[in-house]
C-alpha cells in the first residue's frame, strides 16, 4: 500500500508561529526543564520551524529539541 504524503515547504506562517517572531523553546526533558529564547527563522508545513537561537544549544537540549535541524512548534512558545 502507497500512501501519498505531501512535500515539506516553507510556509508563511502555521499555528500562529511565522518567520522572525520570537519564540521561546522548552526542552521539558531536562530536569527541572530549560528554556531558550531565539527568533524563527522559517516555518514549515510539517509543523516545524527553523530557529536561530539566542545562544547555542548545548548537547542535551539540542537532542530533545532539534530533528534534522528544525523544532517542533509544540515545543515552541510566543515570546513577549
Amino acid at each position: 500500500m502507497s500512501r501519498n504524503l505531501a512535500p515539506v515547504v516553507k510556509v508563511f506562517s502555521k499555528n500562529g508561529f511565522m518567520a522572525n517572531q520570537r519564540v521561546v523553546g522548552q526542552d521539558v526533558e531536562a530536569s527541572p526543564p530549560q528554556l531558550y529564547t531565539g527568533r524563527i527563522h522559517s516555518v514549515w508545513s510539517d509543523g516545524t520551524a527553523m530557529v536561530d537561537w539566542d545562544y547555542a544549544l548545548n548537547p542535551r537540549a539540542e537532542r530533545h529539541l532539534v530533528q534534522s535541524g528544525r523544532v517542533r512548534l509544540h515545543h515552541l512558545g510566543r515570546s513577549a
